[in-house]
């Protein structure tokens, strides 16, 4: 799924002075904390966004102010459940401690969104519905075995991470902290409680089975359910498309009388399980009965199905060895989208599919205008995909096809914009690693942008930057990556060059199809001779793509702005020297 950035509005009571309190907070958690936004705050408590000095990565911090007060004992109690339960669907508690008179804690920052937030955009895809009754169930489940119950379940407490994962972040009215807890203000929380818990009552499984079928009703319809039982209307009422199996599976949940509820939460999960039919809970790795290339309609079939309705195919756009690529739309935001289909034999690894996925998230945080953006991941179905932004017009490779080989300055400007999404990318800790024409797609104002960051490595089978010896395109990749050795960011520098190569050239610079036979010919120097297929280049530019693509990484530019230097200084003189080009073109001496 998609999500937007959290909004820049903090919520806040109106007492609540949000730059006395940021630089105060600054103050109390100098030397430990580097507090970076306020997003919630009332009279007794705070929330806020903090970057931890040493273990360097963001956190939720949550502090309270009032000591000795009713409010400092429930905020204690519900540190220490929070601390106690480990399980993903359920937000951890890294560390907790008092400075003064404040008391904290320190939990994971969620990137994502609460439900509340996703839904008031508009009921949630099928499939995402689906994925969050699976979160939701298993997050109870734990929680009941031991010896938790949440009690109350509300859109605003639940986030949604990036990856469409659902994670409980708030306990304070469950069942063992409820005798420490003040009264809820909250209006709209008495839908999503089971009435034998509303009024401060505590409750038992089958009450966290009614609060979790609420908030899959409100999920799936777009609607709160009415706060009296027997008002709530079927969720196919409300949106036809619902599947059966979960309309009655919440039905039975939402029951007044708890006698006729499910008992426990693994009944209601057993039950929803077994009537889902084609639906499916997680990601699947287990390889499609279809072959792509076999039976491609087939293929398309089962993917179309397996999207449900979160993007609707509209034309393929290619295939490559990792899989296919379809122009779709996004139907939740309502734009055009590149949505790339991995081959399935490819994801039949657990470790395969979580390296994929974190590759992917890396990439999804780099920005910049030569970068294709990455939105979002997904799958299931035995299908696994992710969606890029769409670019209209071609590649590389069927540019030069459809042209010719490539201007001189043309090919210039090509590989500084080249160069300085490598920068951006280096300088976030992403090497491409597969760098060719068919990565490269050419705008219609004609700027380039690089796509497929990290996607080498992700299926390569290293989580590091070692052994990445089939993971790059043989007759671009760099001599080092063909022998398994350690590739770094010097690895995409030749890479690129290779590709300015081709572009002046017309011609792959070391055909042979094979590893091995690239390798040979590395081996041997084998280079083009742009000078002789290309006279009127610069002899300086020509000197800077040698070293470009130097076989030893020693021999290369250092780094990407010691190379864009170097093109750049190549260009000058060769902008001043132009008898020179004459000279060597009609063969004078």
């Amino acid at each position: 799924m998609s999500t937007p950035a959290r909004s820049s509005t903090p919520h806040l009571a109106p007492s609540v002075e949000p730059v006395e309190l940021l630089g105060l907070a600054r103050d109390v958690f100098t030397g430990m904390f580097q507090l970076e936004e306020l997003v919630a705050a009332d009279d007794d408590r705070a929330l806020f966004v903090a970057r931890h000095e040493v273990l360097e990565r963001r956190v939720a911090l949550r502090v309270h102010f009032r000591p000795d007060t009713p409010g400092r004992r429930w905020f204690e109690r519900e540190t220490v459940l929070l601390a106690r339960l480990d399980h993903s669907g359920i937000r951890p508690v890294h560390s907790a401690g008092y400075r003064g008179d404040w008391a904290y804690r320190v939990a994971k920052w969620i990137e994502g969104e609460s439900l509340f937030d996703a839904v008031a955009r508009g009921a949630r895809p099928l499939q995402e519905v689906l994925q969050l009754a699976r979160d939701l169930l298993s997050a109870l489940d734990y929680a009941h075995s031991e010896g938790v119950i949440v009690r109350r379940i509300v859109p605003t407490g639940l986030m949604m991470t990036r990856a469409g994962r659902a994670i409980i972040t708030d306990l304070r009215w469950a069942n063992s902290v409820l005798p420490y807890a003040g009264p809820d203000l909250d209006p709209g929380a008495e839908s999503f409680l089971a009435p034998e818990t509303r009024g401060g009552r505590p409750g038992d499984p089958g009450s966290d089975a009614y609060a979790a079928a609420a908030v899959l009703y409100f999920a799936v319809t777009g609607e709160q359910p009415p706060s009296n039982p027997v008002e709530i209307p079927p969720p196919t009422t409300l949106r036809p498309t619902c599947p059966r199996a979960l309309e009655r599976v919440a039905m039975h949940a939402l029951q007044a009388d708890p006698a006729r509820r499910y008992l426990t939460i693994e009944e209601m999960g057993d039950d929803l399980l077994s009537d889902l039919g084609e639906f499916e809970f997680q990601t699947s790795t287990t390889p499609a009965a279809v072959d792509a290339e076999a039976d491609p309609l087939k293929w398309e079939k089962l993917l179309r199905r397996a999207l449900g309705d979160d993007y609707e195919l509209l034309s393929p756009l290619g295939a490559g060895a990792f899989g296919r690529v379809y122009r779709a739309r996004d139907l939740a935001l309502e734009r055009e989208v590149a949505l790339k289909v991995l081959h399935p034999y490819l994801l039949t690894d657990r470790g395969v599919v979580e390296r994929f996925r974190r590759e992917a998230q890396l990439a999804a945080q780099v920005r910049h205008p030569n970068i294709v953006d990455v939105f979002d991941t997904g799958g299931r179905g035995g299908l696994s995909w992710y969606t890029m932004a769409y670019v209209p017009g071609e590649n590389l490779a069927q540019y030069v096809k459809r042209n010719g080989p490539l201007p001189v300055d043309r090919a210039v400007e090509i590989l500084r914009q080249g160069l300085s999404a490598l920068d951006h990318a280096h300088d976030q800790g992403l090497v491409h690693r597969d760098l060719k024409p068919e990565n490269i797609l050419v705008a219609p104002d004609g700027r380039i942008q690089i796509t497929d960051f990290g996607l080498a490595l992700a299926l390569g089978g290293s989580d590091d930057l070692r052994h990445a010896s089939h993971s790059g395109t043989p007759a671009f990749a760099a001599p080092e990556q063909l022998l398994g050795e350690e590739v770094d960011h010097r690895a995409d520098l030749y890479s690129l060059t290779m590709v300015i190569m081709f572009g002046l050239t017309g011609q792959v610079p070391f055909s042979g199809g094979t590893a091995e036979s690239v390798l040979a010919r590395q081996t041997l120097g084998q280079l083009p001779d742009l000078s002789a297929v290309r006279p009127e280049i610069p002899e300086e530019l020509v000197r800077v793509l040698l070293r470009g693509a130097a076989q030893d990484p020693a021999d290369r530019f250092p780094s990407v702005d010691a190379y864009a230097e170097a093109l750049e200084r190549a260009v000058r003189r060769g902008a001043k020297t132009p008898w020179r080009l004459v000279r060597r073109m009609f063969g004078v001496n």
